[in-house]
């Protein structure tokens, strides 16, 4: 008896298994995306979990989520990594459908370390620090297989880097777009940074109070920014009427003792309620930096 009741329960679990087998995987699509952690390399970082953090993000999200071109936060979860010893920095990244989405960087208020800043955030499926796009630099250098440490490295939004070690070689990729730089040393990467950043303002406690978002463009369709004149502004709101009347202006730096040009198509603005303004760069998504990093870091074209 005590046998047929066994086999009759071992039945009964096979058939509940072969019946819910087709139910799970009807609701994966026939090309799911695939989840950064099985693609990148194992990170060993600490998420920050205290409340304040976790108040300050998901404020910010929250705030963020209603601007066109970030609508996929509303669905989106996060992790936060920290930026490099001394920092006191995070880079958040977003997720939402098993996909990557967005990022932001937030830093620890240096008067009060329980409340947060927000330095600069994005859009798209290539964020700063993305591990996908580690992954994929790592495996065009061939180190994918090797024995190495990845260390986030940043100075402003656009000196950040991944510090990558094997063996005695070091190599620095860019955090946003994965490419090797021609740099020998992490002194190079310093000397290259901006000599007074601005710090970071708008806290969670702040609203989007304006914004405008238009068209991104290929900046080397044409380029003024290659032997034109750079145009400057006196005050922002100067800037904000030149992009409302739909003039397409190129955001051009010189990075790394200028080994490298960036220029960035201009796409919009976010205007904060404390007054301070994020330009819109388009790369790989529209990248939100506040205006005065930008006009310390490089030149607008018309």
């Amino acid at each position: 008896m005590k046998k047929t009741l066994f086999r009759l329960s071992c039945l009964l679990l096979w058939t509940s298994l072969l019946v819910a087998k087709p139910l799970s995987s009807a609701a994966v699509p026939d090309n799911p995306p695939i989840p950064a952690q099985a693609l990148a390399p194992v990170m060993q970082d600490g998420t920050v979990t205290t409340p304040t953090f976790l108040d300050a993000v998901n404020q910010l999200m929250k705030q963020i989520a209603g601007q066109q071109g970030f609508e996929a936060w509303k669905q989106a979860s996060w992790t936060s990594y920290p930026l490099g010893p001394g920092q006191h920095g995070w880079i958040v990244l977003l997720k939402a459908g098993g996909a990557e989405v967005g990022y932001m960087v937030i830093y620890a208020d240096p008067d009060n370390p329980d409340k947060y800043k927000l330095a600069e955030y994005g859009s798209g499926s290539a964020p700063l620090f993305s591990l996908n796009t580690l992954y994929q630099s790592l495996v065009q250098l061939e180190l994918i297989d090797t024995s190495y440490r990845a260390e986030r490295w940043y100075a402003d939004p656009f000196h950040a880097v991944w510090l990558v070690s094997a063996g005695e070689q070091n190599y620095y990729i860019d955090a946003k777009t994965g490419q090797p730089l021609l740099l020998s040393s992490v002194q190079e990467l310093q000397d290259a940074s901006l000599a007074a950043a601005p710090p970071p303002r708008i806290g969670p406690d702040h609203t989007v109070a304006a914004s405008l978002q238009t068209d991104a463009f290929d900046p080397y369709d044409r380029l003024p920014w290659v032997k034109g004149q750079a145009v400057s502004f006196s005050r922002f709101e100067l800037l904000a009427t030149a992009i409302k009347e739909q003039r397409k202006l190129t955001f051009v730096a010189e990075l790394y003792g200028r080994t490298v040009t960036l220029p960035l198509a201009v796409t919009g603005y976010h205007r904060w309620s404390d007054e301070e303004a994020f330009l819109l760069l388009d790369q790989d998504g529209p990248r939100a930096v506040s205006y005065a990093a930008v006009s310390a870091a490089g030149r607008l074209f018309p």
